[in-house]
């Protein structure tokens, strides 16, 4: 987890926006899903898959985190602040 302070004001935004939505959307979602999920695959099988998402997610995030360890925080903005002027 990055602090948002990290990250370029413009970027931060648009992240914050994208983030809030998409978690909202899967609240949604799993409320509607899950029931559906336990009742058709069982409680088991379900929270298999849940574990799944889990760790595909985490695979994701460490692989597409940027590494910060011993810089400052504007050697790990720099990289972002020249994507987000492109």
């Amino acid at each position: 987890m990055y602090p948002g302070e990290v990250f370029p004001t413009e970027i931060r935004g648009a992240g914050v926006g994208f983030a809030t939505a998409f978690s909202r959307i899967g609240a949604a979602a799993g409320t509607f899903i899950l029931p559906l999920s336990v009742d058709g695959l069982g409680i088991g099988t379900t929270m298999l898959i849940a574990a799944a998402i889990c760790v595909v997610g985490a695979v994701i995030s460490q692989y597409l985190a940027p590494e910060t360890k011993g810089l400052s925080l504007s050697d790990t903005s720099a990289p972002l602040a020249k994507a987000a002027v492109k």
